[in-house]
């Protein structure tokens, strides 16, 4: 009996290490989504505030998350014409001269002055934390149906003098006005 309820303990510790392999691999696909979506949705929006001269078009990121990784391997990409910068900032004083800031659900505790400070700087703000859009920020990734999608908050974007395409509306699960 003891070699049996051995066997099907490894057996089942086996098939939860397997489980964990298939999920990490779920929770990788999900952030490359993300990132796919950190790229694209800015190549249909528009700034006030983009300067002509900028050398570069920088997506800063904040905050704990896994989306650092996935947005390395699209090195490379080009928005507005620009080379894409990845750039880690730990205050939100590092934040100028970002386009898009991408806040991380670690940052939950300072959200209201990330958001006011960014969309005072006219930089585009996107997470994935749960009810961000309701609470100022301007694109909330999030899963519908197992299915990575987003809702835009176009007062927030006004207020930071950014808009948005009518192709980025269409898409977007949910639009607040």
């Amino acid at each position: 009996m003891p070699r049996k309820l051995l066997f099907i303990t490894l057996l089942i510790i086996s098939w939860l290490a397997f489980a964990a392999v298939l999920s990490g691999a779920e929770t990788l696909q999900e952030f490359k989504v993300k990132a796919g979506y950190l790229l694209n949705i800015p190549m249909f929006a528009e700034w006030s505030s983009l300067a002509a001269g900028q050398q570069s078009f920088k997506i800063c990121i904040i905050g704990e998350t896994p989306l650092n990784e996935a947005l390395e391997a699209m090195k490379g990409r080009r928005i507005k014409n620009r080379p894409v910068a990845i750039v880690t900032i730990h205050e939100i004083a590092q934040a100028d001269g970002c386009q898009v800031l991408f806040i991380s659900g670690s940052e939950r505790y300072r959200l209201q002055r990330l958001l006011a400070e960014a969309h005072r700087l006219g930089i585009m703000t996107v997470s994935d934390m749960r009810d961000f859009s309701n609470h100022g920020g301007m694109v909330a990734l999030l899963s519908v149906n197992n299915k990575i999608t987003y809702d835009l908050n176009l007062v927030s974007a006004r207020s930071a003098g950014i808009s948005f395409s009518s192709q980025n509306l269409k898409l977007a699960n949910d639009v607040i006005n």
